[in-house]
């Protein structure tokens, strides 16, 4: 599986990291596993780590349909995207503005710039795990 994600109820925040190439269906595919994920809540923080994605075919309209049809966080859930390469970042910006940038979603070069923001443990990202 391209993503492997985790659930953290405790903490009330959910970790991802996507490898290699970020498709279209990866994303649906991540969403539609967080949603019926019984742990998820909505308002959870997110913390996406892209350090591995070379490529990705998402456009705009891809990122309109994440960001209004399948998209689980509330406004209220703080996303932090550690994003290192020009792909991924421009992915993630487009993301940003098909939702409206509300603040919600920052875009980092850095783990630890990251996780600052979110204002959590550096410890707090371990191996991530689908479930």
């Amino acid at each position: 599986m391209p993503s492997h994600f985790n659930v953290d109820s405790e903490r009330r925040l959910v970790t991802v990291r996507f490898d290699n190439e970020v498709t279209v269906r990866d994303v649906v595919q991540y969403f539609e596993s967080l949603k019926a994920n019984p742990a998820f809540e909505p308002d959870f923080f997110e913390l996406v780590d892209l350090t591995q994605v070379m490529s990705s075919e998402v456009d705009f309209q891809a990122a309109m349909m994440w960001a209004h049809e399948v998209d689980p966080f509330s406004r209220e859930a703080r996303r932090a995207f550690v994003a290192p390469r020009a792909v991924t970042s421009r992915t993630i910006r487009m993301y940003q503005m098909a939702r409206g940038d509300d603040g919600s979603v920052a875009v980092f070069r850095t783990m630890a710039e990251a996780k600052h923001w979110l204002d959590i443990e550096q410890s707090a990202l371990g191996t991530a795990s689908n479930g």
